[in-house]
C-alpha cells in the first residue's frame, strides 16, 4: 500500500487518502487524463463518504515526506462502485480531466448573430478553433511558450462529431498536438524535447516489452485535394495529388487514399503525404516499460511528452531516445510503479523533409529476429 500521504482525492475541500489501489493515467493521444482510486474496510470503519458522480474533484500526488502536492488530475467523477460482504465493503471511484467533455460531446459552437451554429473558421490558427469550441465548456486552452502558430485558411467542425475529434483533425493538418495539462485545461504544443531521466536494463528498468503493429502502415499513402479554383484555374487543373512513400512495407499493394477535407496546394499535400507515412511508420512500434514509484530520481513525476534515453539493447533491443506517450501511476500486486508507453521521437514530427520514410534500423532488425 502506498503511504496515504502520496495520493488524495479532493471534493468539496475534503482531502480523501488511503487508497489501497490506484490507476492514475495520463496520454499524449488520449487528450483527457482518467483515474480509478478503491479502498475498502470493515463496516462502521469510517462514515460513507459523500463522494457521487459528476462532483467536481482533483487528484493530488505528493512525495509522502514534504507538503508539496502535484495536481494530476482536476476534473469530474464519472463512476463510483460500492461492493460489499458480511463483514467488509470496498469502494471505487473513476474520473476524469475536465477535457472529458470535448471527448464525449458533440461540438455545438453558437454563432453569434444567429441562431444556429457555427462550423467553418476562415483565416485563425488552431488556438482559437479549439478555443471556440472548449470556451462553452469552460475548458481552458493554452499555447506551449515560444510556439508560434500559423493561420489557417480554413477549419471545420463537422455536425456530429465530437470537440476532441474536431480539435484533433485541425492539430493534425498545423502540425501541432493537443494534450492535457493536468489541471483541466489542454495544451498545444508539439512532441518534446526535455528529457527525462534514463532507463536502464539492470538498473531501474523493471520490465518492459514492444508490440508491433502494422496495421496501420502501408507502402504508398496518395493525397487527393481540390483547392478551390480560380478564373484562370478550375476543374481538372486545380486538382492535387502527391504521394509518400514507407520502404520498409514489404507488400507494396498496401496503399491508402487520403482525401483531406480542405484544398493544398502540391507542396502541401506532398508535407502531409510524407507526415501520414512517417508517423504511422513511427507508432507501429510501442514500448511499455514498468519503474519502481512515481517519481525519477531528481523527485520529479515522470511525465508524458517528454524523452528518455532507453538503455536495453538485450532486454528490448533498444538502445536510443523515445518519446515517453502515456504514463500510468498505480499501486498493486506489485507495489507502487510507473508503467510508461514509449514511442520513436518522430511520432509526432509535425513536418518531414522529404517524401520518403527514414529507416528503420535496429526496429525492423528486431521485428525479423523476434526478442
Amino acid at each position: 500500500m502506498a503511504d496515504e500521504r502520496d495520493l488524495f482525492l479532493v471534493v468539496k475541500g475534503v482531502r480523501y487518502p488511503g487508497w489501497e489501489s490506484i490507476r492514475v493515467t495520463r496520454s499524449i493521444e488520449g487528450l483527457t487524463g482518467s483515474f480509478s482510486l478503491g479502498v475498502s474496510d470493515k463496516w462502521g470503519d469510517r462514515a460513507p463518504w459523500p463522494i457521487v458522480e459528476g462532483d467536481a474533484c482533483r487528484v493530488e500526488i505528493g512525495n509522502g515526506t514534504s507538503a508539496e502536492l502535484v495536481t494530476v488530475i482536476d476534473g469530474y467523477v464519472d463512476k463510483r462502485s460500492l461492493s460489499c460482504d458480511a463483514s467488509s465493503r470496498s469502494l471505487t471511484y473513476e474520473g476524469r480531466d475536465r477535457a472529458a467533455d470535448l471527448v464525449d460531446c458533440s461540438v455545438l459552437v453558437p454563432d453569434s448573430g444567429s441562431k444556429g451554429n457555427k462550423w467553418t473558421y476562415r483565416n485563425v490558427d488552431i488556438a482559437a478553433f479549439a478555443r471556440a469550441i472548449a470556451t462553452p465548456h469552460g475548458i481552458k486552452v493554452s499555447v506551449q511558450s515560444g510556439l508560434v502558430l500559423k493561420k489557417d485558411p480554413l477549419l471545420t467542425a463537422h455536425p456530429g462529431e465530437t470537440g476532441f475529434e474536431a480539435i484533433k483533425r485541425a492539430a493534425g493538418s498545423s502540425g501541432v498536438i493537443v494534450i492535457s495539462d493536468g489541471e483541466g485545461g489542454i495544451l498545444i504544443t508539439r512532441a518534446g524535447t526535455t528529457h527525462a531521466a534514463s532507463l536502464v536494463e539492470g538498473e531501474n528498468l523493471k520490465a518492459g516489452k514492444v508490440d508491433y503493429d502494422a496495421t496501420d502502415r502501408f507502402y504508398r499513402y496518395l493525397i487527393s485535394s481540390q483547392p478551390p479554383g480560380t478564373d484562370d484555374a478550375y476543374g481538372e487543373a486545380t486538382r492535387v495529388q502527391a504521394q509518400a512513400t514507407d520502404p520498409n512495407v514489404n507488400r507494396q499493394n498496401r496503399v491508402i487514399l487520403i482525401r483531406p477535407d480542405k484544398g493544398y496546394d502540391a507542396k502541401a499535400a506532398k508535407a502531409r503525404a510524407d507526415w501520414e507515412a512517417r508517423i504511422r511508420a513511427a507508432k507501429a512500434a510501442v514500448v511499455s516499460a514498468t519503474v519502481q514509484g512515481w517519481r525519477q530520481p531528481n523527485g520529479k513525476l515522470w511525465a508524458v511528452n517528454e524523452l528518455t534515453w532507453v538503455q536495453a539493447p538485450r532486454m528490448l533491443g533498444v538502445d536510443g531516445d523515445m518519446l515517453i506517450s502515456q504514463v500510468e501511476f498505480s499501486v498493486g500486486d506489485s507495489g507502487t510503479v510507473t508503467q510508461l508507453h514509449l514511442v520513436r521521437p518522430d511520432a509526432f514530427t509535425p513536418e518531414p523533409q522529404n517524401a520518403v520514410v527514414a529507416g528503420d534500423g535496429a526496429w525492423k532488425e528486431l521485428a525479423k529476429g523476434g526478442l
